[in-house]
C-alpha cells in the first residue's frame, strides 16, 4: 500500500517535471548556437529578394537565422521577445507579403505578448516544480502544487494558442504570395506537449489533495467511536447513582419476628 502511495504521488510530479523541462525548451530556443537549442524556432519562411534577408529565415523567441544544414545559422543579436515584423526585421518592405504589410500590429504584439506568457507559464511551472517535491510527504504542499500547475496551465495555453495563431497567419499570408513557409514543429509539439502534461498533474494533484482530505475526516470519527466505546464500557461496569443497572436483589424475611 505504501508503494502504490508513492507511486501516485510520483506520477503527477514527473508529468509536471516534462512539462517544465519543455517550457524551458521552448524559452531558450534559438538563444545560442549549439545543440538541441538551434534546431527551435517558431516560424521558417522563403525570405528570398526580403531586404538583407537570407533565402531562406526562421524566427525564435529571440531572433531571426539563416538555415544551414536544417540548423539555425547566423543569427542576428538576442533580444528578448523579438516581434515578427519581417519589415523591420531585414529593414525593407519589398517582397514583405501585404497582409503582414497592412497588419504589422497585430504581429507585433502576438509575437511579444507570446514570449511573455511562455516566461510566465515557465517560472509558475518551475515553482510548482519545487512545491511538488514537498509535495511527495505534505498535504498542503500537494495543496499549492496544484494551484501553481493550475495557474502554468492557463498562461500556458493563452501563450500556445497566442503563437500558433500569428504563425499560421503568417505561414497563410506568405503561401498567398507563392512563397513557402511552415510552423517550427518541435515548438509546436513541445508548446502543446506541456499542455497536456500540465492539464494531468493538475488533476493529479487535485484528486491527491481530495483523497488526503477525505482520509483526514474520516479519522476523526473514528478516533470519536474509540473514545465513546470506553466511556460506555466503563458505565456499563461502574453505573452512576440514580442509573439503573444490575443489582442483587438481597432476600426479604417473610416471617415477623415475635417480641418476647
Amino acid at each position: 500500500m505504501a508503494a502504490r502511495n508513492i507511486l501516485l504521488k510520483l506520477l503527477p510530479f514527473i508529468l509536471l517535471s516534462g512539462a517544465t523541462l519543455l517550457l524551458l525548451f521552448i524559452v531558450l530556443g534559438g538563444i545560442k548556437d549549439s545543440n538541441p537549442l538551434n534546431r527551435i524556432f517558431y516560424f521558417q519562411a522563403d525570405t528570398s529578394g526580403i531586404g538583407n534577408a537570407p533565402p531562406t529565415s526562421r524566427w525564435t523567441l529571440w531572433n531571426v537565422c539563416g538555415v544551414s544544414n536544417g540548423l539555425n545559422s547566423d543569427c542576428r543579436s538576442n533580444k528578448p521577445a523579438y516581434a515578427f515584423q519581417p519589415a523591420v526585421n531585414f529593414g525593407s518592405t519589398s517582397g514583405v507579403p501585404s497582409t503582414i504589410l497592412n497588419h504589422h500590429s497585430t504581429y507585433y504584439y502576438l509575437s511579444r505578448f507570446s514570449f511573455a506568457f511562455f516566461l510566465i507559464a515557465t517560472i509558475f511551472s518551475g515553482f510548482a516544480f519545487l512545491s511538488g517535491l514537498f509535495a511527495l510527504c505534505s498535504r498542503l504542499a500537494t495543496a499549492v502544487t496544484a494551484g501553481l500547475a493550475l495557474a502554468a496551465l492557463i498562461i500556458d495555453i493563452i501563450a500556445s494558442s497566442l503563437a500558433t495563431a500569428l504563425y499560421v497567419k503568417a505561414r497563410n499570408a506568405f503561401h498567398s504570395e507563392g512563397r513557402s513557409a511552415s510552423l517550427g514543429v518541435k515548438l509546436f509539439a513541445f508548446a502543446w506537449t506541456s499542455v497536456a502534461c500540465l492539464i494531468l498533474c493538475s488533476v493529479g494533484y487535485l484528486l491527491l489533495f481530495r483523497a488526503g482530505r477525505a482520509r483526514t475526516r474520516g479519522a476523526v470519527p473514528l478516533e470519536d467511536e474509540k473514545r465513546r466505546g470506553r466511556f460506555f464500557r466503563r458505565r456499563r461496569e461502574y453505573p452512576a447513582e440514580g442509573e439503573s443497572g444490575t443489582h442483587v436483589m438481597e432476600p426479604q424475611n417473610t416471617q415477623e419476628q415475635s417480641s418476647f
